[in-house]
């Protein structure tokens, strides 16, 4: 168990140096009148692309290939058991 409580106990450091780093960066930049936190995404870019809205493979356009999937499935399905039925007869 010293192993564990050793290596627990060390990373219990690594954080508490951690969160003074960040508390005296945050109080540096208080001082200098500027907000530590940065909240949001910042700005956005334009890509270009228009969001994924205009994408063709959304979820109108899937339903509608796998229905024609299945439909050609089954249509092959009906020819191959057409065929087994004209085989039996010869």
């Amino acid at each position: 168990m010293g192993i564990f409580t050793n290596f627990s106990d060390f990373l219990e450091e690594r954080r508490k140096k951690k969160h003074d780093k960040i508390r005296k960066k945050a109080e540096a930049m208080k001082r200098q009148g500027k907000s530590p936190v940065k909240k949001g995404w910042g700005t956005m870019v334009d890509t270009g692309s228009g969001g994924i809205n205009k994408n063709p493979i959304d979820r109108v356009y899937d339903i509608g290939q796998q229905q024609k999937n299945l439909s050609s499935k089954s249509d092959e399905k009906n020819k191959f058991s057409e065929y087994q039925k004209i085989k039996k007869r010869s």
